[in-house]
């Protein structure tokens, strides 16, 4: 008997098996073809215009990977977005490499994340915690309210107010709302946090990582014959340098056998709660000055440091946390 389905028939998702406690659509169609590509091609071009050699950063390692743990740990203690995460990061590299850091600053480095994970709160999030109360998590420094929103200016500034720019969760939004492959979001969001901290996928673009994850995700969730169909849709969706998605890929390879990360848990567990190390504990007060007229590093200067160990502020309520309303000011770069 002539079969006469369309050959993407055969992308029925039968992998229930796996995700059984989901609700969702089993047919995996290229059905929207009525998609607007207006927003992949948007994607894209904002991705070239925003491309440099961000492997390059003139920042010590160590400082930069414990800032972006921050961040997630951070972003998982509010319950913020995966978005909110990715933007955040995402801010916080382009400034590193773009703002000229001298070497035994490594509060400056903190103090970065601080006023990105903000920054990205204020774009993403319905209700921000007070500038002060963001600091948990092992917070290394406690800075005062003034002094963040002064690196935010500067952040601001440096990044040309350019806030919304795409990310690995652009492209992987893009592509299971294209596909209607839905399930796979949770898993691909916690699997993308999870790379961050690693300087070594810095170097690629958003949507070489965005596709090397979800291939991850699909080649360990679905059948062999199934994955197969899945790569070509997402290859055939953003055409890009398969050399690159191939050494992408393997490198993530790497960090998941380092790292175990679960499959299992990943599709139940919130955005943020991926297991980070800690960094030291303790924080350490300490303030700044910051002439806005200059933007270089020469312009930070400690007023007063506190060497003791404090714990963080007892006004700190994960559960409850004060917030602060969205001022008209970040309207304009949300476009």
């Amino acid at each position: 008997m002539a079969h006469h389905h369309h050959h993407h028939d055969s992308l029925y998702c039968s992998e229930q098996h796996y995700f059984d406690d989901e609700e969702h659509d089993h047919v995996f169609l290229e059905q929207d073809m009525l998609c607007d590509d207006s927003e992949l091609k948007t994607l894209v071009s904002k991705e070239q215009e925003q491309e440099k050699n961000l492997s390059i950063l003139c920042i010590d390692e160590w400082e930069r990977r414990e800032a972006v743990e921050w961040i997630l740990r951070v972003n998982a203690y509010f319950s913020f977005s995966a978005l909110t995460a990715s933007l955040a990061v995402n801010y916080l590299h382009r400034f590193l490499f773009t703002f000229t850091m001298k070497k035994n600053q490594p509060w400056l480095t903190h103090l970065a994340a601080v006023a990105c994970i903000s920054l990205a709160a204020k774009m993403e999030e319905t209700q921000v915690p007070l500038p002060l109360d963001l600091q948990v998590e092992d917070s290394k420094y406690v800075f005062e309210a003034k002094t963040i929103k002064k690196m935010e200016i500067l952040v601001l500034s440096t990044l040309e107010w350019k806030m919304n720019p795409p990310t690995p969760l652009s492209f992987i939004d893009y592509i299971t709302r294209r596909l209607k492959c839905f399930h796979f979001l949770n898993t691909c969001q916690s699997l993308l946090l999870s790379l961050l901290p690693d300087s070594r996928f810095i170097g690629y673009l958003p949507s070489v990582l965005a596709t090397a994850t979800m291939m991850h995700v699909v080649n360990n969730n679905v059948e062999p014959c199934l994955a197969s169909e899945y790569q070509n849709q997402f290859l055939g969706i953003l055409e890009i340098n398969k050399a690159k998605l191939e050494e992408c890929y393997n490198v993530i390879l790497e960090v998941v056998s380092e790292s175990g990360f679960n499959y299992k848990e990943s599709k139940k567990r919130n955005f943020g709660s991926i297991i980070i190390p800690s960094s030291p504990s303790g924080v350490i007060d300490v303030s700044f000055s910051f002439d806005h007229h200059d933007s270089s590093n020469d312009s930070w200067e400690v007023v007063s440091a506190n060497d003791s160990v404090s714990s963080t502020p007892n006004s700190i309520n994960k559960k409850r946390p004060r917030t602060q309303e969205h001022t008209a000011s970040f309207e304009q770069f949300k476009q």
